[in-house]
């Protein structure tokens, strides 16, 4: 393989930007997230709103250090002849376009909707053809999360007024307050 004709692999380029820009997002996280207001000394939530953020991106520059050393352990992975690359960078802009679909719509949609779409069109760029599949994985995750995000930690997402009082009626809650008297 000749080392001009050698280019590297678009996986590999967006792994290594992806880390590189979510540890600078770690490291500068105090300028990217508000301060939580403060009410008479005490802040009005429980959790710090850095909390999640520093979650996923360090979810996110884990999964890519580990993604990088797979290739470096494997470096026939990493370099193409060129055959397929054009092929990935269209597969990286559609994923671009997926997501930038994702932030779109959260707030017309609502988290479930727009999740729910996203995972489908993700799981068809991946390969996914099986429509159970596609059902499945753009269902069933969103609706997890939503419940744990929301019933667990306490966090609100967007969310259309519709599906909320649907969810609540699943749920069996009512508009009273816990532990008020009738």
């Amino acid at each position: 393989m000749d080392a001009l004709n050698r280019r590297l692999d678009p996986e590999v380029v967006v792994a290594g930007t992806l880390l590189i820009l979510s540890c600078l997002s770690i490291l500068f996280m105090s300028h990217l997230v508000a301060a939580p207001k403060v009410l008479f000394g005490r802040s009005l939530t429980a959790i710090a709103p850095s909390l999640f953020p520093y979650l996923i991106l360090t979810s996110l520059a884990v999964l890519n250090a580990v993604f990088l050393l797979q290739c470096s352990l494997r470096p026939e992975k990493i370099w193409l002849e060129g055959s397929g690359e054009s092929n990935g960078w269209k597969r990286g802009a559609l994923l671009f376009g997926v997501m930038l679909f994702y932030a779109l719509t959260m707030t017309v949609f609502g988290f479930f909707i727009s999740s729910a779409l996203s995972l489908a069109m993700m799981s068809m760029l991946v390969g996914n053809r099986s429509p159970v599949g596609i059902v499945l994985t753009a269902v069933v995750p969103p609706i997890l999360l939503y419940l744990v995000a929301t019933r667990v930690l306490a966090v609100s997402l967007p969310e259309l007024s519709e599906i909320e009082f649907f969810i609540a009626g699943v749920l069996g809650e009512t508009g009273q307050v816990k532990g008020a008297s009738p």
